[in-house]
């Protein structure tokens, strides 16, 4: 098998396809708008014609009706021209770890607040591409963790500690081996229910599978629907029970640290989305793009405000950070 399988696409081979070439650049957009061809969505004649007098837009042979490249889809009213965009989309979806605006404003150059939509509207994408997504193996890991500054306060070590909770499920083809995929989220606390309405949510249950977790009483819930083991862990210990997931919990949030130098608690369920989105898709390779038209053609539109509310909505417990 050929190590260079997985290869991700380089920036060399995307810029001699698309740059200076916007009929490549609407090519791909317009792909992924009507991914098995143009059709009207007034009267559906699946035959048009280009306006000379406006770019990107299409009007049907038939009735007349005009659409814009971008209509309909989550980069609808966005004024970057298409190989700045696509460039971008690019960079964001084919980074190992991340990409922060300040970064993204650097490379596409253009003014913060347009590289920060942009990158926000990446990680709804993602956000969407995990929502399909159910853990199905034979074994689980899962555990609680927390991100942010410590405490200073006295009083607020451990479970009562103010860093912001949030659950982890890892599946593995193998107890303790071979990881697959995770799922991720923001939790206001940790607590019985909790735990049993995420569980319950993103993985297959059944009696003869394996939840590894790390002793928490709270796990204790899920033991009439799957085997769980839940016992303390010496995480001193090479090769413990939870090693996989520790490791990928601790890559999370070196990169939050690292790459973001930490984000707002408001923001932390799209940063997860992209975690999660990353680590699943760490070995697509060569078909990144390709995906990529695949989540736009699925998309909607959606404005900076709506994803501000979106969140606000979702998680009002942040609203007042």
């Amino acid at each position: 098998m050929s190590k260079y399988k997985n290869k991700k696409p380089s920036l060399i081979d995307f810029a001699r396809k698309y740059a200076n070439n916007e009929l490549a650049c609407e090519e791909f957009f317009f792909k992924a708008k009507y991914p098995t061809g143009y059709y009207c969505e007034k009267c559906g004649c699946t035959h048009y014609r280009k306006l000379s007098t406006r770019r990107h837009i299409y009007v049907c042979a038939e009735c007349g009706h005009q659409s814009c490249l971008f209509a309909g889809t989550i980069f609808q009213d966005c004024k970057l021209d298409l190989y700045k965009l696509l460039l971008g989309i690019f960079i964001f979806f084919t980074a190992n770890k991340g990409v922060s605006a300040m970064e993204m404003r650097s490379q596409l150059d253009v003014n913060y607040k347009t590289a920060l939509l942009l990158c926000r509207k990446c990680r709804v994408i993602m956000a969407e591409c995990n929502s399909t997504t159910i853990l199905n193996t034979m074994f689980y890991e899962a555990d609680v963790a927390y991100i942010g500054s410590k405490s200073k306060e006295p009083g607020h070590q451990g479970c009562g500690t103010q860093q912001q909770p949030f659950f982890i499920a890892l599946s593995t083809l193998q107890d303790n081996k071979y990881p697959q995929s995770i799922k991720l989220k923001v939790i206001p606390k940790d607590d019985g229910l909790t735990t049993d309405e995420f569980l319950s949510k993103v993985l297959v249950l059944s009696k003869d599978k394996v939840l590894n977790t790390d002793g928490k009483s709270t796990f204790n819930i899920m033991k009439d629907r799957i085997h769980v083991i839940n016992e303390r862990i010496d995480y001193s210990e090479c090769n413990h029970r939870l090693y996989w997931l520790n490791i990928i919990v601790g890559n999370i949030k070196n990169t939050i640290a690292g790459i973001y130098h930490g984000v707002r608690k408001i923001d932390l369920p799209l940063f997860f989305a992209e975690q999660e989105y990353r680590f699943n898709h760490r070995n697509i390779g060569n078909e990144i793009m390709l995906k990529v038209q695949e989540y736009l053609s699925l998309s909607h539109s959606i404005t900076r405000k709506q994803i501000s509310f979106a969140l606000d909505t979702a998680f009002p417990m942040f609203s007042n950070e």
